[in-house]
């Protein structure tokens, strides 16, 4: 049976939920709100609980991935909301607002289920209500966490209120963004322009548009045959998680010359890595579309350079030509670079697109500090800490002020 249309009134009637909600969620100190934030996520984490065996099973259906990589995603990313992190975040919060919003506005996008964890989450953790818009492509995620909210405290859970409905239902999504004051998206650069130009004048809009990841690994970290084999199995994690769909996910790797591997025999490792890796993380279905993408891409990869295909990954070794975005889904290219300065002058041509950069070799990792947004080791990309400025922004941007209560029980 169909669900019903969400209309225009619908909408309203949601921000008036979270709204009245949001206003007796806001008289609980932080710690109350830490903690049932952090009961609400040991709910999903509990893939006995009935909660816990729904989500599973529509992520099943909404994702494409391998119950393997769901639960991966599921366990690295909402073991992240811990009641005494959460106030440590809270407390390290950016006062930039001299009111705080009592409803946070959300887009979601569908690419990757766990993102839309954090800006569900955080703003209750500030006492800002939250209205969301899910991806009519996966939703699944987003509406579980608002009944896990609801069978922790009832008013938590009507302080977020989470719609599915088409991108393009423009009455609904106008109500969405009527009178909003702080605005988080979540799409491609169309989706996040779009919401710039509807927005209202006043409200804040945080961007999180089109991204990609890549890794960088210098000749300091390649000292052993045993220390390559190990950057290779981590870097194809960071390949591995959600099937490389993500905004962290890398779709280059950088080897500097001069260590024990060279980038081509580097490629060839990370080749059986994510072979190996199939048994514990297996990949999930190819799409048609993608299956094209998936060839010419393989095609290209072929003739300008060298290809390692295995049965649901390929790697490809293509020397110092110019970067090329993979089509995701693991395929990956690994060049060579000069160092430290010729990756930076790469990777700057990605722009803001560049969301997350591995670095294998710490003084490396100093150089390249700030490159991207977000920064870590191989095999950290897809599961970053709870505090990661991702985008540029702290996680509670625009969602504490100073006179915001922020009192410990």
């Amino acid at each position: 049976m169909a669900e019903a249309r969400i209309t225009a009134s619908d909408v309203h009637a949601a921000r008036e939920r979270a709204r009245a909600a949001a206003e007796v969620v806001r008289g609980w100190s932080v710690e109350q709100r830490a903690e049932a934030i952090e009961r609400s996520a040991r709910v999903l984490l509990d893939a006995s609980s009935t909660l816990g065996v729904e989500l599973r099973t529509a992520l099943l259906a909404s994702t494409g991935l391998s119950a393997q990589v769901i639960e991966h995603g599921l366990q690295t990313t909402l073991s992240l909301f811990e009641c005494s992190a959460l106030c440590a975040l809270h407390a390290r919060a950016p006062h930039d607002a001299e009111r705080a919003p009592e409803i946070a506005t959300v887009l979601l996008a569908g690419n990757v289920f766990s993102a839309g964890a954090r800006p569900l989450l955080l703003p209750l953790l500030c006492g800002v209500g939250v209205l969301a818009k899910a991806s009519s492509s996966d939703d699944a995620l987003p509406h579980q966490v608002a009944r896990a909210l609801a069978a922790v405290d009832a008013q938590l859970g009507a302080a977020c209120q989470v719609l599915t409905f088409a991108h393009d239902d423009a009455a609904a999504t106008a109500e969405l963004l009527q009178g909003a004051e702080i605005i988080s998206v979540y799409g491609s650069d169309e989706t996040v322009a779009a919401v710039r130009t509807s927005a209202p004048p006043h409200a804040r809009v945080l961007a999180h548009g089109h991204g990609l990841g890549a890794t960088f690994i210098a000749r300091e970290a390649l000292v052993s045959a045993s220390a390559a084999y190990d950057l290779a199995e981590r870097a194809a994690r960071d390949v591995a998680a959600y099937d490389q769909r993500g905004c962290l996910s890398p779709h280059f790797v950088l080897v500097e010359p001069g260590g024990a591997v060279d980038a081509r025999a580097l490629a060839r490792q990370i080749a059986s890595a994510l072979a190996a890796l199939e048994r514990e993380l297996p990949r999930g279905e190819l799409p048609r579309e993608v299956a094209a993408a998936q060839l010419q891409w393989r095609g290209v990869a072929a003739a300008i350079g060298e290809l390692f295909v295995r049965a649901r990954s390929a790697v490809s070794y293509e020397g110092a030509l110019a970067l090329r975005a993979s089509p995701g889904h693991r395929n990956l290219a690994v060049h060579d670079c000069a160092g430290v300065s010729e990756a930076r002058t790469q990777l700057s041509q990605l722009g803001e697109h560049l969301k997350a950069l591995a670095v294998g070799g710490e003084e490396a990792g100093r150089a390249l500090s700030g490159v991207a947004p977000y920064t870590c080791e191989p095999g950290a990309m897809q599961t970053p800490p709870l505090d990661a400025p991702l985008d540029r922004l702290h996680p509670l941007a625009g969602l504490s002020s100073v006179d915001r209560s922020t009192k410990l029980r």
